[in-house]
């Protein structure tokens, strides 16, 4: 049955309000999406027509797609003409929707999403568009779940208000935690090649580094403004050649390490200035070498060279195409696509870097 000949129906009867109605109808919506299988929905609307920077420069990032259903109709229909907001779904996991995205990463076909609204980590298989849902740790219900990633089938999550980062087999049963007690563990990381997981205890002011079984390797950093030291580290990334990337978000800055800890550079202050910082968050390389930082409060991507020369900034605060309103995470795959959650507008947006020649 189509929307339009429920919304006749139910008014010839009169029998419910209007905001019952759509509360209805919604509901409805959401369970022939499941039914007819889930779908992920991409919108491609706008794809590859809007760049930066504009002419008569040569572009160096184009927009590609955005999702922000992840259970629907392929083709429309329904869904997609009545769906409520978040209040209207009592348990935010039962959303069709992607509700506050704060991190992001890609494993082979795999977009993993840390929904810290939604209180679940979904994971979209892009070839097949169908997404599932890790939504607890055993007997414990993710209350905030902030940062997840996977590597060689195993998917890691930090929860921050458990406390506690959570390893993950490939048929999605809990196998085991990191090892340690966190404060409240935030972003993470993976050095594939020397098998090391990183992760930021915000708080606490450390970088925890682990094996990939959850066994502790010690930490980086304390609390200060030296070279080496942080005040709320938050977002990590490891770049391809084992160099950790740490968001020092209080010191408004920028910190790099080498594979083995040493601190090798930095760059970032606080300001207005295009290439200062008001609320550095995500960050990512390209294969190209340059740095993106997630500038949440100016709702842009700012891109600097590793010495700290900003090179080019896209975004701005808005809801359509490209725009952004608080942004978090950013993953950037080895094809150099980006990934950005687009927190509060309640979506991931996907742009392409387009190499230099």
């Amino acid at each position: 049955m189509k929307s339009l000949n429920l919304v006749k129906l139910f008014k010839q009867l009169n029998v419910l309000k209007l905001s019952n109605l759509l509360k209805l109808l919604t509901l409805v919506a959401f369970i022939s999406g499941c039914a007819s299988a889930g779908h992920v929905i991409i919108d491609k609307e706008a794809m590859d027509r809007i760049l930066w920077p504009g002419p008569p420069e040569t572009p160096r990032i184009k927009y590609q797609w955005s999702l922000s259903v992840v259970s629907g109709k392929q083709n429309g229909g329904l869904y997609e003409l009545i769906m409520g907001n978040e209040g209207d779904f009592a348990d935010p996991r039962s959303s069709p929707k992607l509700l506050r995205p704060y991190s992001l990463h890609v494993d082979g076909d795999n977009l993993y999403i840390a929904d810290t609204g939604a209180c679940r980590v979904t994971v979209i298989d892009m070839k097949e568009l169908k997404a599932r849902n890790i939504t607890s740790a055993g007997d414990k219900e993710f209350l905030a779940p902030v940062a997840v990633v996977a590597f060689e089938g195993m998917t890691y999550v930090s929860d921050s208000l458990l406390k506690k980062v959570f390893i993950f087999d490939k048929d999605g049963r809990l196998s085991g935690e990191l090892k340690g007690t966190f404060q409240r563990p935030t972003a993470l990381a993976i050095d594939k090649k020397r098998r090391i997981l990183y992760v930021s205890d915000t708080p606490a002011h450390v970088v925890g580094r682990f094996g990939l079984t959850g066994a502790s390797l010690g930490n980086l950093g304390r609390n200060g403004s030296d070279e080496g030291e942080f005040n709320f580290p938050t977002h990590l990334w490891v770049d391809d050649q084992g160099r950790l990337y740490v968001t020092d978000e209080l010191n408004f800055r920028i910190q790099m390490f080498s594979s083995e800890g040493k601190f090798i550079g930095m760059f970032g202050a606080p300001g207005d200035a295009p290439q200062n910082f008001q609320r550095p968050k995500g960050i990512a390389t390209d294969s190209d070498g340059d740095v993106y930082v997630v500038d949440s409060v100016k709702d842009t991507i700012k891109i600097f060279s590793r010495q700290g020369e900003l090179l080019l900034f896209f975004g701005q605060e808005g809801r359509g195409y490209g725009d952004f309103y608080l942004p978090s995470g950013i993953f950037i795959g080895a094809d150099d696509i980006i990934y950005i959650a687009d927190t509060y507008n309640g979506r991931v947006q996907v742009f392409q870097y387009m190499k230099k020649k």
